[in-house]
């Protein structure tokens, strides 16, 4: 009896084992056969069940992998890292896994994390470059993160949903109705998507409100975008745009009146490559799109489309064989004589890599726009600019670094205007409301000012008075004088970015002061961010001293060569004879230099003129020559400041070697002037020198 039911329970154990088995089978080809026709969503439910079910190890580890591919083709990032993780946990023989691990963990941003797995990836394949152009990548995008550029992005959270809304597209010239790709609840084609799990796309649109007046204050609010509807709905017409099938990447004219767009058709449930459709707009509403006639074999997909200005130019994305890569961007000419497009051009390699190029964008200055996986860049999908050369070809393509590029997919950029300032993109990031959202970019204004408080060095009293004069780099020149509280101030008119600027602080019976400021050298971070932009500030805090005869002696310094004394010189000398008036019994030398420019021999003269010439000038206002001592030093004394002037710091020797490295003319002239300089030393009386000095 015990016999009978261990045989019974054998029997039903392998009917079930038979069954799973059958079962696993069966959910596996379907999955093989969904990802061989790039299904991935479809492929990846269906690899799931299979994995669940199976007990071979091998099969698994396999289809791991699948399941990891899968999640990286559709841009589950987060996804495909935890399932490259647990391939590679599960011993999968092929370092390829560890690749595209790295590949994922750059794409959401871990990129140290990223940067070990290249290496361990170098390490089984060291001749594959591609791990190291990688790291290069990542430590591109850690400082591009750390040094932000001027854009300021912001969510577009009335326009986004929780499914994929992308592609954005200016409908009219004025830039007040933005087109879009949406999968959202309420499109034409209700059936999910094999590729993305998602409705199947349509094309939406949203209208910027009309500027307000508020109540009451005679301004105007700043206009909002309007909850998007079916482009349909909008027109008030029958809907020839969107159908069941996926629509979208949408292009127009300047006057919002001829749209070009793609379109995929799925009939007998086979997918048909998406291609490019056009309709005309007449009476407001869409007339029924034709395909154009583009000469592209039907076999390869045509799709991102980009019309130019003039109508006559189409760039769009292409796996048709004779290009760079995966995708490249291609570019056709309309005959509109003959009614026909021209054989497609690559745009070549400077544009196009061996990876995947999408969604150009073509700018009214001629600049190019397009998303590359090829180029360096922060991960996924990264937006670049091309400018066109002399000879029509595009190149010196530059990335338009973080934050409009990020880890993820970010693509699909365009702008209004002129210029690049006010745009909107697509990206997956992190933060968004769900899969692909659009994002506005802004490019913020830079503000300087400069501004400060002037003190009494003593008293800490504010300075009145005090003329601050600044004088450019770039020619310029300007003036202001401080207020009763000590105050002065530059505004964002005089101030520019990247000049330097020579300061002067002067206020009678104070020591002048020199300085230097610079805009010269900023990064973003050194910028405050405020709501007209980013500010930068520079803030002087000074005192000043009071020029105190007792104390302070005079610099008197020459012009190159001369040693006739400046008419500011002798003002200077005409405080130190009150200071020699009011004490009698100080006796100083007076000590001349030059520069280090002419012969040892004429700057040894010229400096002993330059000496003689003070104490000439002191005798003649009635100083008695005893107690001056005129002493030339040549130009074996260089200056050593004793405190900061003029830009320098204190401690600085104004030797040949340190004047001929000053890369600034301006800079390198007021140090040779300094050098050209009497000064005065006292000396302790001794009546036994009478006879020594009384030959001045």
């Amino acid at each position: 009896m015990r016999y009978t039911k261990n045989i019974a329970f054998l029997f039903i154990a392998c009917i079930a084992i038979s069954m799973n088995s059958f079962g696993q089978g069966k959910q596996l080809k379907k999955a093989d056969a969904a990802f061989e026709q790039f299904e991935f969503h479809k492929a990846m439910k269906h690899y799931k069940r299979a994995y669940s079910k199976s007990n071979d190890r091998t099969q698994k580890i396999d289809m791991s992998f699948r399941l990891a591919e899968c999640a990286r083709r559709i841009g589950n990032y987060r996804q495909a890292e935890s399932y490259y993780k647990r391939t590679i946990k599960m011993r999968y023989d092929d370092p390829i896994a560890i690749y595209y691990l790295g590949m994922m963990q750059r794409n959401i941003g871990k990129y140290q994390d990223a940067v070990e797995s290249f290496h361990l990836y170098m390490e089984k394949v060291p001749e594959d470059i591609r791990a190291q152009e990688a790291i290069v990548a990542c430590e591109l995008a850690i400082d591009w993160v750390n040094n932000p550029s001027r854009y300021a992005v912001a969510n577009m959270k009335v326009i986004n949903s929780k499914f994929d809304d992308r592609m954005p597209a200016f409908g009219n010239k004025d830039y007040t109705q933005l087109l879009f790709t949406t999968a959202r609840k309420g499109v034409t084609g209700r059936k999910i998507s094999a590729q993305t799990g998602q409705y199947f796309t349509d094309v939406w649109v949203s209208d910027l409100e009309k500027n307000k007046s508020k109540r009451g204050k005679g301004k105007k609010s700043k206009p909002k975008w309007k909850e998007p509807v079916s482009l349909g709905d909008n027109s008030g017409a029958e809907d020839y745009i969107n159908t069941k099938f996926d629509e979208g990447a949408v292009t127009l004219n300047e006057r919002g009146n001829l749209i070009y767009f793609n379109r995929a058709i799925m009939e007998r449930k086979e997918y048909h490559i998406p291609r490019v459709y056009s309709a005309i707009k007449k009476g407001g509403a869409w007339e029924q799109p034709l395909e154009i006639n583009l000469p592209v074999d039907s076999n390869y997909m045509v799709i991102y489309p980009c019309l130019s200005a003039d109508e006559t130019t189409l760039y769009f994305v292409s796996d048709m064989p004779g290009g760079e890569g995966d995708f490249d961007i291609w570019v056709s000419e309309y005959n509109k004589r003959q009614d026909v497009w021209s054989a497609p051009v690559n745009l070549g390699p400077e544009v196009n890599t061996a990876d995947k190029e999408i969604a150009p964008y073509l700018h009214k200055d001629g600049t190019l726009f397009f998303a590359s996986k090829g180029h360096v860049g922060m991960g996924g999908f990264d937006i670049f600019r091309a400018t066109k050369r002399p000879s029509g070809q595009y190149g010196k393509v530059k990335n338009m670094k973080y934050p409009i590029n990020s880890s993820f997919d970010d693509f699909g950029i365009i702008f209004s205007g002129q210029d690049a300032i006010n745009g909107f993109f697509t990206s997956n990031r992190k933060g968004g409301r769900g899969g692909d959202d659009i994002y506005e970019a802004k490019l913020s204004d830079l503000k300087f000012i400069m501004e400060g408080l002037l003190l009494d060095e003593e008293t800490t009293d504010p300075l009145q008075g005090v003329n601050v004069h600044i004088e450019g780099s770039d020619g310029s020149s300007f003036h202001a004088v401080t207020n009763k509280n000590g105050l002065f101030s530059f505004g964002d008119q005089i101030i520019k970015q990247g000049v330097e600027y020579d300061v002067t602080y002067t206020k009678d019976t104070y020591v002048t002061v020199n300085d230097t400021v610079t805009t010269q050298n900023l990064t973003i971070n050194d910028f405050e961010a405020t709501d007209e932009g980013f500010l930068y500030t520079i803030s002087v805090d000074l005192s000043m001293k009071v020029y105190r005869l007792p104390v302070v002696l005079p610099r008197v310094e020459y012009d190159l060569g001369s040693w006739e004394l400046r008419n500011v010189a002798e003002k200077d000398l005409d405080n130190l004879v009150e200071v020699l008036e009011t004490n009698p019994e100080l006796r100083i030398q007076l000590r001349s230099h030059t520069d280090f420019r002419s012969s040892d021999e004429f700057n040894q003269e010229l400096s002993q003129k330059r000496a003689e010439a003070c104490v000439n000038y002191l005798i003649e206002k009635g100083i008695d020559a005893s107690r001056l001592e005129a002493i030339g030093m040549g130009e074996t004394e260089p200056l050593v400041l004793s405190e900061d002037r003029n830009g320098f710091k204190k401690g600085d020797v104004f030797t040949q070697e340190f004047i001929e490295g000053i890369r600034s003319k301006r800079k390198r002239d007021t140090a040779h002037q300094m050098n050209r300089r009497t000064d005065f030393r006292e000396v302790e009386s001794n009546p036994e020198d009478a006879e020594k000095y009384g030959e001045y």
